[in-house]
């Protein structure tokens, strides 16, 4: 059943109008869905065995259940001193053995809330995007109607006969709320930023969830990667011990307290072991990505020759001295949604928009200059002649 509702989970990818952009889209389409699959595999104990199986000594059924159940709920125990022995000839496996006074020993008992830890940690990656969605509100989608590429290159051939009346929308609208977007801007920086604060958060939170382990967990194991397996102490089975020790009490007949030291195998290590190892090298290389997006928005934000260059690469040759004046009309949040206009338009159809634009804006600076010059030529008509008013008394 598992199995098929892992198979059954799809990426669902369109060309749709957005705002995000790639890195945004690593965070809440791709480590999401790889979080809610690692959430699957961990539960996934028939494919493995039990979750947990300890040596009792018994040959009772009963009496196993019940030392198998303590054992996962209260967790197992490594000898920290017996991890660099060698294994097979010191002791039966790493950390497993007879425990003296002053050893130091680690207690595992994470693996009962990897599911949960990996199902909440999934969602965080998700927030961002949701938060943006509830910010936005579908603002960009309406902003840019059916002149997307997905629109504009689709079966509908009727979006390329109506593009004017798109761009004449469109510019009118740009026109009347310039610099109206700040707040629109500053949430979506908000969320990118976000992102970055949940893959370093999830980094150390994993960290300490795993008993200080996780930072150092991906390079340790790629360092004995290549050593002779006999000879080595893997850092896999460190984190993860297969085989582990508890301490299990009970009355014995005469009604005296019987301790048991029983060796367990925790099953489920099998594939916690290897989980980690990938999420490791995911949210390694997603940190250094994401922190290099936020260092390139960070240039966007403080630079502006550097924004209006990447908007440049956008268009075509012929259209960059109207690009030019109309960004010399614009700030941070205008050329953010003209940024994303570009990113969602094809590039031939955003370059004649950009046309379009310009005209609009020079005709309106053009109908203000002869309103501005009615209204001089009013004010003459009005006066004396002189310069003053009829109503206005001389000096």
């Amino acid at each position: 059943m598992m199995l098929r509702a892992v198979s059954s989970i799809k990426v669902k990818v369109e060309l749709k109008p957005v705002v995000d952009n790639f890195v945004f889209m690593l965070h809440y389409r791709y480590t999401y869905i790889i979080y809610i699959m690692a959430t699957f595999l961990t539960t996934l104990y028939d494919a493995i065995g039990d979750k947990i199986e300890c040596m009792s000594g018994i040959d009772s059924d009963s009496f196993g259940d019940v030392v198998n159940n303590y054992c996962f709920i209260m967790g197992t125990f490594t000898v920290d001193r017996l991890h660099g022995l060698q294994t097979g000839r010191q002791v039966p496996h790493p950390g497993v053995g007879p425990a003296e006074a002053e050893d130091s020993v680690t207690y595992h008992a994470y693996y009962q809330w990897v599911p949960f830890i990996l199902f909440v940690q999934g969602v965080m990656f998700y927030v961002p995007h949701w938060l943006w969605k509830v910010w936005e509100g579908g603002l960009f989608k309406h902003i840019i109607q059916d002149l997307s590429v997905r629109d504009y290159l689709g079966n509908n051939l009727g979006n390329y006969f109506n593009k004017e009346q798109g761009f004449k929308t469109l510019a009118k609208y740009i026109m009347r709320t310039m610099n109206g977007h700040r707040m629109w801007a500053y949430r979506f920086f908000f969320c990118e930023l976000l992102n970055l604060l949940v893959v370093v958060a999830t980094l150390f939170f994993t960290d300490w969830f795993l008993g200080g382990e996780f930072l150092t967990y991906g390079a340790n194991v790629f360092a004995v990667a290549s050593l002779d397996p006999e000879n080595r102490t893997d850092p896999m089975t460190y984190v993860f011990p297969r085989m582990a020790k508890c301490t299990f009490r009970s009355f014995g007949a005469s009604g005296t307290i019987q301790v048991r030291d029983v060796m367990c195998l925790i099953a489920t290590n099998i594939i916690n072991e290897k989980i980690y190892l990938f999420l490791w090298v995911w949210l390694v290389l997603l940190t250094a990505l994401t922190a290099l997006w936020m260092l390139y928005r960070l240039l966007t934000i403080l630079l502006p020759p550097f924004r209006n260059l990447l908007l440049r690469t956008h268009v075509n040759p012929s259209v960059r001295k109207e690009l030019q004046n109309i960004l010399r009309r614009t700030t941070l949040s205008d050329w953010l949604l003209l940024y994303s206009l570009a990113k969602n338009m094809e590039r031939s159809m955003f370059s004649e928009f950009l046309l379009f634009l310009h005209g609009e804006m020079q005709q309106e600076t053009q109908d203000k200059v002869a309103l501005k010059q009615s209204l001089l030529n009013e004010d003459f008509r009005h006066s004396d002649g002189k310069g003053k008013r009829e109503n206005e008394l001389p000096y």
